[in-house]
């Protein structure tokens, strides 16, 4: 399965924070031929016909995914991975959480299938842990699916995997997360997949 060497490299990231002092982000801008240049976040004086105004642009922790009718938001820090090779993939990586995305092309795999495909791609031999899945979406209403958890080393990890047929295709959708000791999900993982639910579009 495509996925596996990233899977395995979520699984032994290590989680880390952005630095507190990190400089922001410079932007370059320009306005009927005049360029100015600020940081994001702060205020620059612009002459608009004449006039002068203040110009803010600030930069969201978001990146806006979009592939053919398939959309949603996903966390800024998250690396692109992609594999062109049919059936394409896409892996947007965290420290903790993973969005994985793939084609759902020619046979149609079900989220039972994928998920058989992960449990014996990362854990051999392992027993998961089987529950519904449920993801419930502004824009496209509630998806159903199938969630798995597995244990290595003793370190649970969960799979969500959901079907999404748009009308122009079909696609495969893999949530991932590091949980705790306790069992609980990564903040990391629940910021995401709250965004991802008030985003998500096929």
């Amino acid at each position: 399965m495509h996925a596996t060497p990233m899977l395995l490299a979520a699984l032994l990231a290590t989680p880390c924070s952005a630095a507190s002092g990190e400089p922001p982000t410079q932007l370059r801008i320009e306005l009927d031929g005049k360029p100015y240049v600020t940081t994001a976040g702060a205020s620059v004086e612009v002459e608009v016909g004449g006039r002068k105004a203040t110009l803010r642009i600030d930069e969201l922790p978001w990146r806006h995914f979009m592939q053919g009718s398939l959309q949603f938001d996903y966390p800024r820090h998250f690396p692109w991975e992609s594999d062109p090779a049919p059936p394409r993939s896409w892996t947007l990586d965290g420290n903790d959480a993973v969005i994985m995305v793939f084609e759902n092309a020619g046979p149609k795999r079900k989220p039972e299938d994928v998920a058989a495909g992960i449990e014996n791609s990362i854990a051999p031999g392992v027993r998961p842990q089987r529950a519904k899945a449920v993801l419930r979406t502004t824009k496209s209403g509630t998806l159903t699916g199938v969630a798995s958890t597995l244990t290595i080393a003793g370190n649970p990890i969960a799979n969500e995997v959901f079907a999404l047929d748009g009308d122009d295709a079909s696609w495969l959708l893999v949530l991932q997360d590091s949980l705790d000791g306790h069992g609980d999900h990564s903040s990391e993982y629940i910021e995401m997949r709250t965004r991802l639910s008030a985003t998500l579009e096929f």
